[in-house]
């Protein structure tokens, strides 16, 4: 992805573009489940957990 489709992609995060959130949580989909282990176990709630808090927060990120 070249760097401006990924800042308008991010904009439109922000703005709160539910397909462009859908959009990033899909390409920090690896990111996200690797922190989703807990004793070296995928858990799924955290998982759930952490997508949530990234969909209910983009918008507080500064652009």
């Amino acid at each position: 992805m070249k760097e401006n489709n990924f800042e308008f992609l991010l904009k439109s995060a922000v703005e709160g573009n539910v397909i462009a959130i859908g959009e990033i949580l899909m390409l920090y989909e690896p990111l996200i489940r690797k922190y989703s282990y807990i004793y070296g176990k995928f858990d799924e709630d955290l998982h759930q957990e952490l997508m949530g808090a990234i969909f209910s927060n983009i918008h507080k990120f500064k652009i």
